[in-house]
């Protein structure tokens, strides 16, 4: 390959704030755990918090 293409940068409107990241890592961290509650011998993990905003 001779050429590699050049990377645009994301307009400022398209990039995600950190809140909505957020908000995401700790959804994540709540699949994972929900999955690995359910792996086999695995022991049941405590349930999330109230203060986690939840997807509508």
């Amino acid at each position: 390959m001779k050429q590699q293409l050049t990377l645009l940068e994301a307009p400022p409107d398209w990039r995600i704030d950190e809140r909505t990241k957020e908000i995401g890592r700790r959804g994540l961290a709540q699949a994972r755990a929900a999955l690995r509650c359910h792996s086999p011998g695995a022991q049941p993990s405590p349930t999330p918090s109230d203060d986690v905003p939840r997807a509508a």
